[in-house]
Protein backbone atom coordinates (compact mmCIF):
# COMPACT_ATOMS: atom_id res chain seq x y z
CA UNK A 1 0.00 0.00 0.00
CA UNK A 2 1.18 3.33 -0.70
CA UNK A 3 0.50 6.98 0.28
CA UNK A 4 1.07 10.40 -1.50
CA UNK A 5 -0.06 13.81 -1.03
CA UNK A 6 0.71 17.51 -1.09
CA UNK A 7 3.38 16.42 -3.83
CA UNK A 8 5.22 14.20 -1.97
CA UNK A 9 6.98 11.09 -2.98
CA UNK A 10 4.85 8.12 -2.45
CA UNK A 11 5.84 6.54 0.99
CA UNK A 12 5.52 2.45 2.02
CA UNK A 13 2.61 2.23 4.41
CA UNK A 14 2.54 -1.25 5.81
CA UNK A 15 -0.93 -2.81 5.97
CA UNK A 16 -0.34 -4.38 9.18
CA UNK A 17 1.96 -3.27 12.12
CA UNK A 18 1.91 -4.83 15.64
CA UNK A 19 3.58 -2.50 18.26
CA UNK A 20 4.81 -4.22 21.38
CA UNK A 21 4.19 -2.50 24.57
CA UNK A 22 1.73 0.09 24.75
CA UNK A 23 4.26 2.86 26.17
CA UNK A 24 5.45 6.68 24.95
CA UNK A 25 7.04 5.48 22.25
CA UNK A 26 5.05 2.49 21.43
CA UNK A 27 1.10 4.32 21.58
CA UNK A 28 2.95 7.65 19.59
CA UNK A 29 3.95 4.83 16.64
CA UNK A 30 0.98 3.11 16.63
CA UNK A 31 -1.25 6.40 16.27
CA UNK A 32 1.19 7.76 13.91
CA UNK A 33 1.15 4.49 11.70
CA UNK A 34 -2.86 4.49 12.10
CA UNK A 35 -3.03 7.64 11.04
CA UNK A 36 -1.26 6.93 7.77
CA UNK A 37 -3.23 3.64 6.99
CA UNK A 38 -2.35 0.98 9.02
CA UNK A 39 -4.42 -1.30 10.56
CA UNK A 40 -2.22 -1.57 13.97
CA UNK A 41 -2.34 -4.04 16.89
CA UNK A 42 -1.22 -2.88 19.98
CA UNK A 43 -0.13 -5.73 22.84
CA UNK A 44 0.25 -4.67 26.19
CA UNK A 45 1.31 -7.07 28.80
CA UNK A 46 -0.52 -4.98 31.50
CA UNK A 47 -3.76 -3.89 32.41
CA UNK A 48 -3.57 -0.38 31.03
CA UNK A 49 -2.21 1.94 29.01
CA UNK A 50 1.07 3.76 29.53
CA UNK A 51 3.98 1.69 31.06
CA UNK A 52 6.23 3.86 33.07
CA UNK A 53 3.71 6.88 32.07
CA UNK A 54 0.53 5.78 33.53
CA UNK A 55 -0.98 6.36 36.79
CA UNK A 56 -2.18 4.23 39.87
CA UNK A 57 -4.93 5.90 42.51
CA UNK A 58 -3.92 5.34 45.97
CA UNK A 59 -6.11 6.27 48.70
CA UNK A 60 -7.42 8.42 46.45
CA UNK A 61 -4.31 10.07 44.93
CA UNK A 62 -3.58 9.81 41.29
CA UNK A 63 0.03 8.61 41.29
CA UNK A 64 2.60 8.66 38.72
CA UNK A 65 4.25 5.25 37.67
CA UNK A 66 7.27 6.81 36.06
CA UNK A 67 7.08 9.98 34.19
CA UNK A 68 4.78 12.87 34.97
CA UNK A 69 6.45 16.68 34.43
CA UNK A 70 4.90 16.70 30.34
CA UNK A 71 7.07 18.91 28.27
CA UNK A 72 4.46 21.27 25.93
CA UNK A 73 6.71 22.32 23.57
CA UNK A 74 8.39 19.03 22.14
CA UNK A 75 7.38 15.73 20.07
CA UNK A 76 5.13 14.11 22.55
CA UNK A 77 3.06 17.96 22.45
CA UNK A 78 3.77 17.80 18.22
CA UNK A 79 2.48 14.49 17.92
CA UNK A 80 -0.93 15.00 19.78
CA UNK A 81 -1.19 18.51 17.79
CA UNK A 82 -0.28 16.99 14.43
CA UNK A 83 -3.02 14.09 14.72
CA UNK A 84 -5.39 16.63 16.33
CA UNK A 85 -5.64 14.40 19.89
CA UNK A 86 -6.91 16.56 22.90
CA UNK A 87 -3.47 17.56 25.18
CA UNK A 88 -5.13 17.38 28.27
CA UNK A 89 -1.92 19.25 30.46
CA UNK A 90 -2.13 21.88 32.52
CA UNK A 91 1.48 24.73 32.13
CA UNK A 92 3.38 24.82 35.11
CA UNK A 93 2.81 28.88 35.52
CA UNK A 94 6.79 29.28 36.44
CA UNK A 95 10.13 27.84 35.26
CA UNK A 96 11.63 25.36 37.36
CA UNK A 97 13.20 26.52 40.62
CA UNK A 98 16.51 25.41 41.93
CA UNK A 99 17.67 25.37 45.78
CA UNK A 100 21.36 26.27 45.87
CA UNK A 101 22.97 25.72 49.93
CA UNK A 102 19.11 26.21 51.14
CA UNK A 103 18.26 29.57 49.29
CA UNK A 104 15.82 29.03 46.61
CA UNK A 105 16.74 30.83 43.22
CA UNK A 106 14.03 31.40 40.46
CA UNK A 107 15.24 31.70 36.81
CA UNK A 108 13.26 34.22 35.22
CA UNK A 109 13.90 35.30 32.21
CA UNK A 110 18.04 34.31 32.72
CA UNK A 111 17.01 30.71 31.57
CA UNK A 112 17.63 27.68 34.06
CA UNK A 113 21.52 27.15 33.46
CA UNK A 114 22.49 30.67 33.89
CA UNK A 115 20.54 31.49 37.31
CA UNK A 116 21.71 27.96 38.76
CA UNK A 117 25.17 28.46 37.66
CA UNK A 118 25.16 32.06 38.60
CA UNK A 119 23.99 31.11 42.33
CA UNK A 120 26.32 27.68 42.57
CA UNK A 121 28.89 30.15 41.54
CA UNK A 122 28.86 32.33 44.32
CA UNK A 123 29.64 29.76 47.06
CA UNK A 124 32.83 28.75 45.29
CA UNK A 125 33.93 31.61 43.84
CA UNK A 126 33.98 30.39 40.13
CA UNK A 127 33.53 32.90 37.56
CA UNK A 128 29.84 31.90 36.44
CA UNK A 129 30.07 33.89 33.36
CA UNK A 130 33.31 32.26 31.33
CA UNK A 131 31.70 28.56 32.53
CA UNK A 132 28.35 29.56 30.66
CA UNK A 133 30.27 31.19 27.54
CA UNK A 134 32.65 27.68 27.32
CA UNK A 135 29.45 25.90 27.75
CA UNK A 136 28.10 28.36 24.67
CA UNK A 137 30.69 27.37 22.99
CA UNK A 138 31.43 23.54 23.68
CA UNK A 139 27.58 23.07 21.80
CA UNK A 140 28.53 25.14 18.58
CA UNK A 141 31.66 23.20 18.26
CA UNK A 142 32.46 19.68 19.47
CA UNK A 143 35.35 20.14 22.31
CA UNK A 144 38.39 17.47 21.51
CA UNK A 145 38.23 16.45 25.06
CA UNK A 146 34.29 16.16 25.19
CA UNK A 147 34.74 12.80 26.22
CA UNK A 148 35.80 12.92 29.64
CA UNK A 149 33.28 12.62 32.54
CA UNK A 150 31.00 15.89 32.95
CA UNK A 151 32.47 16.49 36.32
CA UNK A 152 36.16 16.50 35.09
CA UNK A 153 35.56 18.07 32.14
CA UNK A 154 33.86 21.22 34.00
CA UNK A 155 36.75 21.34 36.68
CA UNK A 156 39.29 21.61 33.78
CA UNK A 157 37.22 24.73 32.55
CA UNK A 158 37.02 26.48 36.46
CA UNK A 159 34.33 25.38 37.64
CA UNK A 160 34.29 24.87 41.54
CA UNK A 161 32.58 22.20 43.74
CA UNK A 162 29.60 24.21 44.01
CA UNK A 163 29.09 25.07 40.29
CA UNK A 164 30.35 20.90 39.38
CA UNK A 165 27.52 19.75 42.75
CA UNK A 166 25.16 22.05 40.98
CA UNK A 167 25.44 20.78 37.40
CA UNK A 168 25.43 17.10 39.08
CA UNK A 169 21.46 17.89 40.48
CA UNK A 170 20.66 19.00 36.98
CA UNK A 171 21.69 15.92 35.34
CA UNK A 172 20.20 13.90 37.58
CA UNK A 173 16.62 15.67 37.79
CA UNK A 174 16.62 14.96 33.72
CA UNK A 175 19.27 12.59 32.11
CA UNK A 176 18.43 10.33 35.03
CA UNK A 177 22.22 9.46 36.15
CA UNK A 178 25.11 10.71 37.97
CA UNK A 179 27.25 13.80 36.22
CA UNK A 180 29.94 11.57 36.80
CA UNK A 181 28.28 8.89 34.42
CA UNK A 182 27.71 11.17 31.95
CA UNK A 183 30.32 12.56 29.57
CA UNK A 184 30.53 16.08 28.51
CA UNK A 185 29.48 15.56 25.09
CA UNK A 186 26.27 13.71 26.30
CA UNK A 187 25.31 16.91 28.27
CA UNK A 188 26.24 19.02 25.25
CA UNK A 189 23.62 17.39 23.27
CA UNK A 190 21.37 17.51 26.17
CA UNK A 191 21.37 21.41 26.39
CA UNK A 192 21.41 21.79 22.66
CA UNK A 193 17.94 19.91 21.80
CA UNK A 194 16.79 21.30 25.11
CA UNK A 195 17.18 24.76 23.94
CA UNK A 196 14.08 27.13 24.01
CA UNK A 197 12.24 24.60 24.82
CA UNK A 198 11.15 23.69 28.64
CA UNK A 199 7.81 24.80 29.21
CA UNK A 200 6.28 21.97 31.25
CA UNK A 201 2.48 21.27 32.48
CA UNK A 202 0.83 18.65 34.56
CA UNK A 203 -1.98 16.38 33.41
CA UNK A 204 -5.06 16.78 36.10
CA UNK A 205 -6.12 13.28 35.25
CA UNK A 206 -2.79 12.14 35.47
CA UNK A 207 -0.61 10.93 32.77
CA UNK A 208 -2.50 8.01 31.90
CA UNK A 209 -5.42 10.07 30.21
CA UNK A 210 -2.44 10.93 27.81
CA UNK A 211 -2.02 7.44 27.03
CA UNK A 212 -5.82 6.38 26.59
CA UNK A 213 -6.16 9.57 24.29
CA UNK A 214 -3.45 8.07 21.78
CA UNK A 215 -5.07 4.00 21.91
CA UNK A 216 -8.70 5.69 21.47
CA UNK A 217 -7.32 7.29 18.39
CA UNK A 218 -5.51 4.11 17.54
CA UNK A 219 -9.00 2.42 17.98
CA UNK A 220 -10.76 5.56 16.15
CA UNK A 221 -8.59 4.42 12.73
CA UNK A 222 -9.36 0.52 13.00
CA UNK A 223 -6.82 -0.68 15.23
CA UNK A 224 -6.81 -2.92 18.52
CA UNK A 225 -5.35 -2.33 21.80
CA UNK A 226 -4.89 -5.14 23.89
CA UNK A 227 -4.08 -5.23 27.38
CA UNK A 228 -2.95 -8.72 29.46
CA UNK A 229 -1.56 -9.77 26.26
CA UNK A 230 1.94 -10.15 26.48
CA UNK A 231 4.33 -11.09 23.93
CA UNK A 232 5.69 -14.28 24.35
CA UNK A 233 7.82 -14.51 21.28
CA UNK A 234 8.72 -13.04 17.78
CA UNK A 235 8.71 -15.21 14.85
CA UNK A 236 11.46 -14.79 12.06
CA UNK A 237 11.21 -16.21 8.27
CA UNK A 238 14.46 -16.20 6.62
CA UNK A 239 15.86 -13.75 8.86
CA UNK A 240 13.04 -11.22 8.81
CA UNK A 241 10.68 -10.88 11.54
CA UNK A 242 6.82 -11.45 10.81
CA UNK A 243 4.29 -11.68 13.56
CA UNK A 244 4.32 -11.76 17.35
CA UNK A 245 2.91 -15.23 19.31
CA UNK A 246 1.29 -13.55 22.52
CA UNK A 247 1.32 -15.76 26.04
CA UNK A 248 -2.39 -17.55 25.38
CA UNK A 249 -1.29 -18.67 22.03
CA UNK A 250 -2.63 -16.05 19.91
CA UNK A 251 -0.14 -15.49 17.17
CA UNK A 252 -0.28 -12.05 15.11
CA UNK A 253 1.66 -11.77 12.03
CA UNK A 254 2.11 -7.97 10.09
CA UNK A 255 4.06 -6.47 7.58
CA UNK A 256 6.26 -4.26 10.50
CA UNK A 257 6.77 -4.93 14.44
CA UNK A 258 7.52 -2.00 16.55
CA UNK A 259 8.95 -2.87 19.91
CA UNK A 260 8.82 -0.08 23.15
CA UNK A 261 10.08 -2.86 25.47
CA UNK A 262 13.83 -2.17 25.36
CA UNK A 263 16.67 -3.63 23.62
CA UNK A 264 17.04 -6.53 26.16
CA UNK A 265 13.60 -7.31 26.26
CA UNK A 266 13.22 -7.11 22.42
CA UNK A 267 16.07 -9.82 22.58
CA UNK A 268 14.34 -12.47 24.64
CA UNK A 269 11.20 -12.71 22.33
CA UNK A 270 13.54 -13.43 19.38
CA UNK A 271 14.86 -16.16 20.87
CA UNK A 272 18.64 -17.91 21.45
CA UNK A 273 20.90 -16.76 18.06
CA UNK A 274 18.25 -13.88 16.42
CA UNK A 275 18.33 -12.27 19.82
CA UNK A 276 22.44 -12.44 19.97
CA UNK A 277 22.65 -10.95 16.81
CA UNK A 278 19.87 -8.20 17.89
CA UNK A 279 22.34 -7.08 20.69
CA UNK A 280 25.44 -7.30 18.57
CA UNK A 281 23.76 -4.75 15.72
CA UNK A 282 22.42 -2.53 18.88
CA UNK A 283 25.09 -2.97 21.57
CA UNK A 284 24.18 -3.67 25.01
CA UNK A 285 21.86 -1.16 26.77
CA UNK A 286 22.45 -0.18 30.55
CA UNK A 287 19.61 1.27 32.31
CA UNK A 288 19.40 3.92 34.77
CA UNK A 289 17.44 3.31 38.42
CA UNK A 290 16.07 5.41 40.69
CA UNK A 291 13.75 6.44 43.41
CA UNK A 292 10.28 8.24 43.80
CA UNK A 293 8.52 8.67 47.45
CA UNK A 294 5.05 10.26 47.76
CA UNK A 295 4.49 12.08 50.55
CA UNK A 296 0.92 13.25 51.19
CA UNK A 297 0.08 16.73 53.27
CA UNK A 298 -2.76 18.62 54.26
CA UNK A 299 -0.05 21.99 53.61
CA UNK A 300 2.90 21.60 50.73
CA UNK A 301 6.38 21.84 51.81
CA UNK A 302 7.26 24.11 49.19
CA UNK A 303 5.29 26.93 47.29
CA UNK A 304 6.59 26.06 43.92
CA UNK A 305 5.83 23.24 41.53
CA UNK A 306 9.12 22.47 40.79
CA UNK A 307 12.38 22.51 42.92
CA UNK A 308 15.89 20.88 41.77
CA UNK A 309 18.04 20.46 44.75
CA UNK A 310 21.45 20.38 44.52
CA UNK A 311 24.01 19.23 47.84
CA UNK A 312 22.55 16.46 48.76
CA UNK A 313 22.98 12.97 49.68
CA UNK A 314 20.38 11.66 46.57
CA UNK A 315 17.57 13.58 46.24
CA UNK A 316 17.82 15.68 43.14
CA UNK A 317 14.08 16.56 42.33
CA UNK A 318 10.56 17.71 44.44
CA UNK A 319 7.66 18.33 43.06
CA UNK A 320 4.49 19.21 44.44
CA UNK A 321 2.03 18.54 40.88
CA UNK A 322 -1.07 19.68 43.13
CA UNK A 323 -0.17 23.31 43.08
CA UNK A 324 -0.75 23.05 39.19
CA UNK A 325 -3.56 19.82 39.50
CA UNK A 326 -5.68 19.98 42.71
CA UNK A 327 -7.26 17.18 41.41
CA UNK A 328 -4.69 14.52 41.60
CA UNK A 329 -4.83 14.93 45.48
CA UNK A 330 -8.74 14.33 47.42
CA UNK A 331 -9.88 17.86 48.76
CA UNK A 332 -7.62 19.78 50.83
CA UNK A 333 -4.70 17.64 50.44
CA UNK A 334 -1.40 17.94 48.60
CA UNK A 335 1.53 14.96 47.24
CA UNK A 336 5.17 15.55 46.73
CA UNK A 337 6.91 13.37 45.20
CA UNK A 338 10.96 13.49 46.04
CA UNK A 339 13.01 11.86 43.54
CA UNK A 340 16.66 10.36 43.45
CA UNK A 341 19.56 8.58 41.29
CA UNK A 342 21.54 5.96 43.02
CA UNK A 343 24.63 6.82 43.87
CA UNK A 344 26.04 4.27 41.04
CA UNK A 345 23.51 4.26 38.21
CA UNK A 346 25.79 0.77 37.44
CA UNK A 347 24.68 -1.14 40.95
CA UNK A 348 20.82 -1.10 41.65
CA UNK A 349 21.81 -3.96 43.91
CA UNK A 350 20.90 -2.20 47.43
CA UNK A 351 17.70 -0.36 47.07
CA UNK A 352 16.73 -0.81 50.71
CA UNK A 353 20.12 1.20 51.48
CA UNK A 354 19.53 3.76 48.43
CA UNK A 355 15.73 4.23 49.85
CA UNK A 356 17.44 5.09 53.20
CA UNK A 357 19.50 7.64 51.98
CA UNK A 358 16.85 9.03 50.20
CA UNK A 359 14.69 9.37 53.26
CA UNK A 360 17.42 11.01 55.45
CA UNK A 361 17.31 13.76 52.49
CA UNK A 362 13.54 14.21 53.13
CA UNK A 363 14.16 14.85 56.34
CA UNK A 364 16.30 17.59 55.76
CA UNK A 365 14.44 19.15 52.50
CA UNK A 366 10.94 18.85 54.12
CA UNK A 367 11.29 19.36 57.98
CA UNK A 368 8.69 17.72 60.19
CA UNK A 369 6.80 15.47 57.19
CA UNK A 370 7.33 12.57 59.55
CA UNK A 371 4.47 14.15 61.37
CA UNK A 372 3.16 17.07 58.90
CA UNK A 373 2.64 13.93 56.18
CA UNK A 374 2.43 10.77 55.72
CA UNK A 375 4.61 8.37 53.11
CA UNK A 376 2.25 7.34 50.81
CA UNK A 377 4.39 4.88 48.65
CA UNK A 378 7.71 4.53 47.80
CA UNK A 379 8.80 3.15 44.40
CA UNK A 380 12.15 1.59 43.10
CA UNK A 381 12.87 1.96 39.35
CA UNK A 382 15.46 -0.84 38.02
CA UNK A 383 15.76 -3.78 36.16
CA UNK A 384 12.76 -4.53 33.78
CA UNK A 385 11.24 -1.06 35.28
CA UNK A 386 14.11 1.36 35.02
CA UNK A 387 13.78 5.42 34.73
CA UNK A 388 15.69 5.10 31.52
CA UNK A 389 16.30 1.98 29.47
CA UNK A 390 19.46 3.28 28.57
CA UNK A 391 22.17 5.83 29.67
CA UNK A 392 21.63 9.26 27.40
CA UNK A 393 24.63 9.24 25.08
CA UNK A 394 24.76 5.72 24.69
CA UNK A 395 21.47 4.81 22.83
CA UNK A 396 22.00 2.54 20.54
CA UNK A 397 21.66 4.50 16.74
CA UNK A 398 20.14 1.34 14.49
CA UNK A 399 16.32 1.41 14.97
CA UNK A 400 15.88 -0.94 12.31
CA UNK A 401 18.28 -3.44 13.78
CA UNK A 402 16.50 -6.82 12.07
CA UNK A 403 13.87 -6.74 8.99
CA UNK A 404 10.68 -6.22 9.85
CA UNK A 405 11.59 -4.85 12.94
CA UNK A 406 11.50 -1.40 14.27
CA UNK A 407 12.61 -0.16 17.92
CA UNK A 408 11.50 2.87 19.94
CA UNK A 409 11.16 4.25 23.23
CA UNK A 410 13.78 5.13 25.61
CA UNK A 411 16.26 2.46 24.76
CA UNK A 412 16.74 4.00 21.55
CA UNK A 413 16.50 7.68 22.73
CA UNK A 414 17.72 10.60 20.23
CA UNK A 415 20.91 12.25 21.21
CA UNK A 416 20.27 14.56 23.90
CA UNK A 417 16.54 13.80 24.62
CA UNK A 418 15.02 13.55 27.64
CA UNK A 419 12.21 12.65 29.23
CA UNK A 420 8.70 11.47 26.80
CA UNK A 421 9.55 13.90 24.48
CA UNK A 422 12.87 11.56 23.61
CA UNK A 423 9.78 8.38 23.40
CA UNK A 424 7.94 10.36 21.14
CA UNK A 425 10.56 11.78 18.88
CA UNK A 426 11.96 8.07 18.70
CA UNK A 427 8.74 6.82 17.68
CA UNK A 428 8.72 10.15 14.79
CA UNK A 429 11.99 8.67 13.55
CA UNK A 430 10.70 5.35 13.43
CA UNK A 431 7.59 5.87 12.06
CA UNK A 432 9.14 8.26 9.51
CA UNK A 433 11.71 5.10 8.53
CA UNK A 434 9.12 2.67 8.21
CA UNK A 435 7.04 4.95 5.31
CA UNK A 436 10.79 5.33 3.82
CA UNK A 437 10.84 1.39 4.10
CA UNK A 438 13.99 1.02 6.21
CA UNK A 439 12.34 -2.11 7.78
CA UNK A 440 12.33 -3.80 4.90
CA UNK A 441 14.98 -6.95 3.86
CA UNK A 442 18.42 -4.97 2.95
CA UNK A 443 19.66 -6.07 -0.37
Amino acid sequence: MTAAGNGKSPKAVPENAIVVGAGVGGLCAAARLAAAGSRVVVVERLRQVGGRWSTREIEGFKLPTGAFLIAMDDCLAQTFEELGIDFPVRAIGERTVYSVNGRLVGTGDRGGLRALVGAAAESDGSDADAILRTLREAIGSAPSDGNLPLPEWLASRGAGPGVVAAVHALVQSFMAINAVEVSASAFFAYLAATAGHGRHGIPPAGSRSLAEGLATFVEAHGGQVLLGAGARGIALDAGRVIGVTLGDGRRFEADVIVSDIGVSATARLLGDGDGDELVAVTGKTVSAPGITCFVASTEPFFDHPVVVVTGTRRVCLVTTATLVAPELAPPGWHVTETISTFASSTDDTDPKGELEQHLADLDDLLPEWRTRGRLLQSATYRGEWPVYRSWPGTDPADRFPVPGLALVGDSVKPPGWPGTGASAESARLAVEGILEGLHQPRR
